[in-house]
């Protein structure tokens, strides 16, 4: 015979306890749910506010630093240069330093990679070609060389503006997709005297083959002067010198020589011809400048030629 287990009803005050308990389970969940809450609303305002304002602090001085680094890397070639025209000695070596990429913001965002290219003479997007004629005993020789090549770095900013900047020709260049600018002068020298035009110019040809490296550590170069041949001619047969530039910086280019030619009071039509005619406008493309100068006197002309080795671990 099965005897039925008799169930006591709850009474009240173990109802209010049971009820009670309840009440405490709500309110820890509640108060866990409102802990996130306040954690995430943290995590938006830093992911939103702080870290894009760190990131572009970052890479704008980072732009800046490699403005530096790059104005450092002129200088040196230039005191190599002008040692060897002083002395004689081509060996001192120079290391300069290039930043890659800007840093990062630790756990919340990655550096940002940069590229950096080491572009030689004869490759299509860079190049220099001088073209003129010197007088011997009973002859004129023709002078048609090329050279030239860059140094670039591309900086794919996410925060900042996207940047390169460019060793070129002795020049130093900025450029955006907004537009071009010259921030570092070439060797170039134009004046004119009682009607005769002269010029002063150092070729600094890049000698080696394509490099190139991705990443946002510092990098060097190694810079050395193989060789320099520097001449002073008089100008014969038609009386022309002429420069032909192959450059994806023709904007700031074209602006260069044109500002330069006016400030030494030539004549376009007559004292030179700037080709194309119009302000170039700034693009990624190839872009080709001549100029031809008139009724040339004499020409300093110095090639030098200059091994940039880029350092990688």
């Amino acid at each position: 015979m099965v005897v039925p287990v008799r169930t006591r009803a709850l009474t009240r005050s173990r109802r209010v306890a049971l009820l009670k308990k309840d009440r405490q389970g709500v309110a820890s969940t509640i108060g866990t749910i409102m802990a996130l809450l306040v954690f995430l609303a943290f995590m938006s305002l830093i992911v939103n506010s702080y870290v894009p304002a760190w990131m572009l602090d970052n890479e704008r001085s980072h732009m800046n630093k490699v403005m530096d680094q790059f104005g450092e890397l002129k200088g040196k070639v230039d005191s190599m240069i002008a040692q060897e025209r002083t002395t004689g000695d081509t060996s001192l070596n120079m290391y300069a330093p290039i930043t890659v990429g800007s840093e990062g913001v630790p756990v919340f965002a990655t550096p940002t990679a940069g590229l950096i290219s080491r572009v030689p003479q004869g490759v299509g997007t860079t190049g220099i070609n001088i073209q003129f004629s010197y007088a011997t005993t009973g002859e004129d020789v023709p002078v048609d060389v090329s050279g030239g090549g860059k140094i670039e770095l591309y900086a794919p900013n996410r925060y900042y503006v996207q940047q390169w900047i460019a060793y070129e020709n002795g020049a130093i260049i900025i450029k955006q997709q907004d537009g071009q600018a010259m921030r570092a002068f070439p060797n170039l020298d134009i004046s004119k005297n009682a009607g005769s035009i002269n010029v002063g110019f150092t070729e600094v040809d890049i000698i080696g083959t394509n490099q190139s490296l991705t990443g946002s550590e510092t990098v060097g170069f190694s810079l050395d002067l193989l060789y320099i041949d520097a001449q002073t001619y008089t100008v014969a047969g038609d009386g022309t010198w002429k420069l032909t530039m192959n450059t994806t910086y023709g904007a700031a280019w074209w602006r260069y020589f044109n500002d330069t030619l006016t400030a030494a009071g030539l004549v376009s039509g007559t004292d030179y011809v700037l080709t194309p005619t119009l302000p170039v406008v700034a693009t990624d493309d190839v872009v080709q400048i001549s100029l031809t100068l008139n009724n040339c006197g004499t020409v300093a002309y110095n090639r030098a030629y200059v091994s940039m080795t880029m350092l990688t671990s």
